[in-house]
């Protein structure tokens, strides 16, 4: 076990080696804006990787509930996602933080900030803008602007996740039986 959050045990898989402060403060400066607090915190102890509920079995993927925006193309993913793992800082592996910020910054609006991915390539995009900063979101790859024909990116295939990087980790799932609707999948997992 890594960490407790209201009770719920946790355990950082994959994680990247551990960050110092200048190392962070240093990317922050490339990227040209301070990560939220409660993120910031986590990548200060582990530098990305895989926060998983201990109660889920390591053989099980993560999920986790989004809502969609009413009308979303995106809908059609359905209300619940996988979650694979947070980007790691100064990694020389597919899923480092500033590769990725880099390949995905024009097709995401600008008051967003991708931390991680699930399996494929849609993102987990965390708040930076005013309204809704430290906010959790799920942004769909399958429904993006088409930034060559001049399209510019928008809401509407980003889902709204939690209100907090604290609150996501809290909404972290075990992965739906393999007949389950995703529809009763959550509501069996956040009817609390």
């Amino acid at each position: 076990m890594d960490f407790v959050l209201n009770g719920k045990d946790y355990e950082v898989l994959r994680a990247g080696h551990p960050l110092s402060e200048e190392e962070l403060c240093a990317f922050e400066a490339q990227i040209g804006t301070r990560l939220p607090p409660q993120l910031r915190s986590y990548y200060l102890r582990w530098n990305g990787g895989l926060p998983s509920p201990t109660s889920i079995p390591m053989n099980s993927s993560v999920w986790v509930k989004v809502t969609w925006p009413v009308g979303s193309a995106a809908e059609l993913i359905g209300p619940a996602v996988i979650f694979s793992k947070l980007f790691i800082i100064n990694s020389e592996s597919h899923s480092d933080f500033l590769e990725a910020l880099n390949t995905f910054k024009n097709y995401i609006p600008d008051d967003y900030l991708c931390f991680s991915r699930d399996p494929g390539s849609s993102l987990f995009l965390i708040g930076i803008g005013e309204s809704n900063f430290g906010k959790i979101f799920f942004w769909e790859y399958g429904c993006h602007a088409n930034i060559y024909e001049g399209e510019i990116p928008d809401d509407s295939n980003i889902a709204y996740v939690a209100d907090s990087f604290v609150e996501f980790l809290l909404a972290l799932r075990e992965e739906p039986g393999e007949d389950e609707p995703l529809e009763d999948w959550v509501k069996r997992m956040y009817s609390e």
